[in-house]
C-alpha cells in the first residue's frame, strides 16, 4: 500500500508534468493547502487524460468508469475505516485525495458531479438551450470551484450541494463564467474537434437550413440537433462566422452576467486563498474582456494574456 506521503509526491509530480500555468499560483498557499490543492488537481487532470486519450471510445470509456468505481472504493474504506489496496498509477492519488476530502469536509458529490462533466465530453456534445448548457457547465466548471473553496477556507456549510446560500450562488456563477469564457475562446478550435458548445436555439435561424426550436419527434430530435451542430461546424471551418455574432454576443452578455453574480465571492475567502482565486479569475476576466472588446479576433487566433499582463496582474493582486 502506498503510503500518503509517496500519495501527495505523486500529485505534485502530476501537477509539474501539466504544463498548467495555474500551478503557478498554488505557491502562494500555505504547504497544506498547497499539498490539498495539488491532490485536486491531479484528480481533475487524470480524469482529462483518461477521457482525452487516443484510445478507442469504448476504451475511454471503461478506463473512467473504471477510475469512478476505484474512487468509490477509497470512499466505501475510508468511511469505514479500512485500509484500501491502491494498484494502479491512477489509483495511488487517492490516500492523498481522501485525506484532503476529511480534512476539508468536501462533499464526495463534487467529485462525482465533475465525472459527470468529463463523461459529458467523451463525444461531441449538443447544447439546444443555454439551460443545457449551464448543467454541463456546474459539472466541468462550478463543481471544481466548489471543491477549491473549501481548502480556501470558506465555511463548507456555505457549500453544501445544491445549498442557496450566497457564498453557493456565487460559486456556481464563478464556474459558469469561466467556463463561457472558454466556450467563447474557444470556438474555432473546438470546431475543428468537431464541437460546437453554444446553445443552438440562440443561433440567426433564418441564416440555417434546419430550426434547432421546432417541434419534432423525440426520437429525430437528437439526429437533427447533431446535424445541424455538424453545418454549425463546417461553416466557422469555411470562414463562414457572420451569422454567429448574434448568438456570441448574447452568450457575452451572458458571462458579464455570471462574472457580476460571482463578485461577492471574493471577500468571501480568507487569504491567501483569496490570491489564489484571484489569480485564476483574474487571468480569465482579462481573456472575457478581449474577447468582448473585439469579438471577431477569437477566429483569428488564441485569446490569451501576454507575459507582462500575466505579471502585472500578479502584481497587482500580491501588492495592490
Amino acid at each position: 500500500m502506498i503510503s500518503i506521503a509517496k500519495s501527495y509526491e505523486l500529485c505534485a509530480r502530476i501537477c509539474a508534468a501539466s504544463g498548467s500555468n495555474f500551478i503557478a499560483a498554488f505557491r502562494f498557499l500555505p504547504q497544506r493547502e498547497r499539498r490539498a490543492m495539488e491532490a485536486i488537481y491531479a484528480f481533475m487532470r487524470t480524469a482529462d487524460d483518461l477521457a482525452d486519450s487516443d484510445a478507442p471510445l469504448l476504451s475511454r470509456e471503461r478506463a473512467l468508469q473504471e477510475f469512478q468505481t476505484f474512487f468509490e472504493l477509497a470512499l466505501k474504506s475510508m468511511m469505514e475505516g479500512d485500509d484500501a489496496e491502491y494498484l494502479s498509477a491512477q489509483e495511488m492519488i487517492f490516500p492523498a485525495l481522501l485525506e484532503v476530502i476529511q480534512q476539508y469536509r468536501i462533499p464526495p458529490q463534487y467529485f462525482f458531479d465533475v465525472l459527470d462533466g468529463v463523461r459529458m465530453d467523451l463525444v461531441p456534445n449538443v447544447f439546444q438551450t443555454a439551460e443545457d448548457l449551464e448543467a454541463y457547465a456546474y459539472r466541468v466548471a462550478s463543481a471544481v470551484g466548489l471543491i477549491c473553496l473549501h481548502v480556501w477556507g470558506v465555511p463548507p456549510e456555505e457549500l453544501l450541494p445544491n445549498a442557496q446560500t450566497p457564498i453557493f450562488r456565487a460559486a456556481a456563477a464563478c464556474g459558469k463564467a469561466l467556463q463561457w469564457t472558454n466556450i467563447l475562446r474557444d470556438i474555432r478550435e473546438d470546431a475543428k474537434n468537431g464541437r460546437y458548445y453554444l446553445p443552438l436555439n440562440e443561433l440567426k435561424l433564418e441564416v440555417l437550413d434546419e430550426d434547432p426550436v421546432k417541434e419534432t419527434a423525440a426520437e429525430s430530435v437528437s439526429t437533427e440537433l447533431m446535424e445541424l451542430t455538424e453545418q454549425v461546424r463546417k461553416r466557422i471551418l469555411a470562414g463562414d462566422t457572420d451569422f454567429l455574432y448574434p448568438a456570441i454576443q448574447k452568450n457575452l452578455q451572458r458571462a458579464e452576467r455570471f462574472y457580476q453574480e460571482a463578485s461577492l465571492l471574493s471577500s468571501s475567502i480568507p487569504v491567501p486563498g483569496r490570491r489564489v482565486f484571484q489569480i485564476m479569475t483574474g487571468v480569465y476576466y482579462r481573456i472575457f474582456l478581449k474577447i468582448r472588446r473585439d469579438p471577431a479576433k477569437i477566429f483569428q487566433k488564441r485569446i490569451k494574456l501576454s507575459k507582462m499582463e500575466k505579471i502585472f496582474l500578479y502584481f497587482r493582486i500580491l501588492f495592490g
